[in-house]
C-alpha cells in the first residue's frame, strides 16, 4: 500500500517524503492511511490543484526542523520544485481527461503513467544529493513510452470556439 511504502520511506531516508497519488480524494484516504503510523514529529501535507494557494504553498516551504511526507498529485512531477525530497513513492497512475463521445464530455480517468512520467517521478528524489523511488508496480509490468497528447485525448472544440469568437482561424493559430 502507498502508507507502507512511505512508512518505509521513512525508514530509510533522511528527507521530505513525496507520495504520488492520482487525485484529491486518493490523496486523503492515503493521508488518513499514514497519520495512523507517523510519528508525531513529522508532517504529513497535501498538494494538489484543488487547494487554495495559500495551501499550496503551506506544503512547499521547507521546514528543516520536521521531516515532511507530501503526498501529491502529477502537480509535483514537473510544474514546480518541492525543496529537500530524497524518497519518491509512486502509485504509477494519474488522473487525466479523456473524451467520452458516449457522453458528449471530457471526463477524468485514472490511468497508468507512462515511463517518461515514471521517470520525471523518480528524478524528483535527491536532485541535491542521494534520492530513491519505490515504486508500486511490479517490475514486470511494461509503461507506455510517453502520455498520449492532448490533441489525441480531449474535446478541443470549446478552444476552437473561442479563437473563432476573439476572430482567429482556429486551423491557423
Amino acid at each position: 500500500t502507498p502508507a507502507a511504502a512511505v512508512m518505509r520511506a521513512l525508514a530509510e531516508s533522511s528527507g521530505t517524503i513525496l507520495c504520488f497519488q492520482p487525485g484529491a480524494w486518493e490523496i486523503g484516504r492515503t493521508i488518513a492511511d499514514i497519520v495512523r503510523s507517523v510519528p508525531a514529529d513529522v508532517d504529513v501535507v497535501p498538494l494538489h490543484g484543488g487547494l487554495a494557494p495559500a495551501e499550496q504553498d503551506t506544503a512547499l516551504e521547507p521546514d528543516g526542523a520536521r521531516r515532511r511526507i507530501i503526498v501529491c498529485t502529477n502537480i509535483a512531477e514537473t510544474s514546480l520544485t518541492v525543496p529537500g525530497v530524497t524518497a519518491v513513492v509512486d502509485a504509477g497512475v494519474e488522473k487525466l481527461a479523456r473524451y467520452d463521445a458516449d457522453r458528449g464530455v471530457d471526463s477524468l480517468r485514472i490511468e497508468r503513467i507512462s515511463q517518461a512520467a515514471a521517470d520525471q517521478r523518480a528524478g524528483r528524489a535527491g536532485r541535491l544529493g542521494p534520492g530513491v523511488a519505490y515504486r508500486l508496480w511490479e517490475r514486470t509490468d511494461r509503461l507506455r513510452p510517453y502520455r498520449e497528447p492532448d490533441i489525441q485525448r480531449v474535446d478541443l472544440s470549446g478552444v476552437a470556439l473561442d479563437i473563432a469568437g476573439w476572430g482567429a482561424d482556429p486551423a491557423t493559430f
